[in-house]
């Protein structure tokens, strides 16, 4: 049990700084590392941001800043129980 309360306050922290760092950054274009990585060997440009996207660039902060906090508690409320 010490293991799954560590592990979700682990999850938890890395969910609020990801969430924090995205929130920041929401208005700029960004890529993933895989879809960088073929880019670079079939030497393509990458696609154009479309709706879902942009959509995409502010729910997914948004939704890790809410299930950050919720782990942690989840995870202090195990070990302390």
């Amino acid at each position: 049990m010490i293991i799954k309360g560590i592990g979700l306050i682990g999850f938890g922290l890395l969910f609020v700084w990801l969430g924090a760092s995205g929130w920041k950054h929401r208005h700029q274009e960004r890529i993933s590392l895989i879809e960088a990585a073929i880019l670079k060997l079939g030497r393509a440009e990458p696609l154009p941001v479309n709706q879902w996207d942009r959509a995409t660039a502010y729910l997914q902060p948004l939704l890790m800043l809410i299930f950050g906090p919720a782990m942690i508690c989840l995870g202090l409320i195990v070990l302390l129980v």
